[in-house]
């Protein structure tokens, strides 16, 4: 019988300390309040919310991951009925068991949230009853909460939801405090309005932020610290442009061009690679995750750079060159004006 090879270790990478958050009981859940009545739930990789009223709760969310464990935080503070449910968005990981909450409790969405969610079909993600276009107040049992949508961004419908009395607001999938964004710049569906949400969330006058991910609320600094991590993402990203002309070269000449696939993917990885290796010594010692989807990062802006912004230079595939041209093949491409 052959023997097993010993697997290579892997090397994980050490988290910066600013990264971690209180920690999650052996129950499967944390909740805490924030402050007069706005509490926060997480396991550690979610996170949601819900508000008491004086006769009643509004539950923001309610993530699979945590599935009825949503309810019994609910139960740990209060007996109060669920009157409302908010939806952040339209994405099953966070709206994916609101169907636990009961059914006559109102739920509120974005335009964007609705259109979707009936299209999709999903009985666990019931269309919103109160849709709104781009804002909405509910003021329910002496707590006030402002919905607004900015536009597009992570992905459509996705709204800030606002508790003013409490400078408290939650924006979820964009800012991730203390670690860099998840893969794909957080797999969202507009790179564009989701950099703009950094400045949108920094005019709302809040003190704490729940973002939906992760085992820590966050702050103005995090919003503030990711937006400069962003803006050095973007930065990469013209450099990478600016260095595919010379690793299309280099991909050309590892690869052949035949399986365009293979000969695209080495261009790019080769370049995203190349402009964010600086970045990521930058950010190493500040946010967790760097290691790991830095150059992700760069490559998705570089994307959007071209396909949603058009910047230049352009990357061209296949350029004519020397090594070609074959005989009289520059004449193949002449019109024919013989007929």
């Amino acid at each position: 019988m052959a023997q097993q090879q010993p697997s290579t270790p892997i090397e994980v990478p050490a988290v910066p300390p600013g990264a971690f958050g209180p920690k999650v009981p052996s129950c499967g859940y944390l909740v805490e309040e924030i402050k007069g009545g706005v509490y926060w739930v997480t396991d550690g990789g979610y996170q949601c919310a819900f508000v008491v009223g004086d006769n009643e709760v509004v539950a923001i969310d309610a993530p699979p991951t945590l599935g009825p464990l949503v309810t019994r935080a609910i139960r740990d503070v209060t007996d109060k009925p669920i009157t409302h449910v908010v939806y952040s968005h339209y994405h099953g990981d966070h709206i994916g068991t609101t169907n636990q909450f009961p059914d006559d409790a109102i739920r509120i969405g974005q335009e964007e949230t609705y259109t979707l969610l009936d299209e999709l079909g999903d009985p666990a993600r019931r269309p919103p009853d109160v849709t709104f276009k781009d804002a909405h107040r509910l003021e329910v049992g002496g707590q006030v909460l402002e919905i607004v949508y900015k536009g597009n961004n992570h992905a459509p419908g996705n709204s800030f939801i606002y508790m003013p009395q409490h400078k408290v607001l939650m924006l979820v999938d964009v800012i991730y405090p203390g670690w860099v964004p998840f893969a794909n710049i957080a797999m969202s569906k507009h790179i564009p309005g989701f950099m703009e949400h950094h400045d949108h969330a920094l005019d709302f006058d809040f003190e704490t932020m729940i973002t939906g991910h992760l085992n820590r609320l966050g702050t103005r600094d995090d919003v503030l610290t990711q937006r400069e991590y962003m803006h050095d993402i973007r930065d990469a990203a013209q450099h990478a442009l600016e260095l595919t002309e010379v690793k299309r070269d280099l991909s050309r000449d590892l690869v052949g061009k035949e399986n365009i696939y293979v000969y695209f993917k080495t261009m790019y990885d080769a370049a995203s690679a190349e402009a964010a290796q600086p970045l990521i010594e930058k950010w190493r010692p500040r946010l967790g995750g760097v290691d790991t989807f830095a150059v992700n990062h760069t490559f998705i802006m570089y994307q959007s750079l071209r396909l949603d912004l058009n910047r230049e230079p352009y990357v061209v595939f296949f350029p004519a060159t020397e090594d070609d041209a074959v005989g009289d093949e520059a004449h193949e491409c002449a019109h024919d004006h013989s007929r």
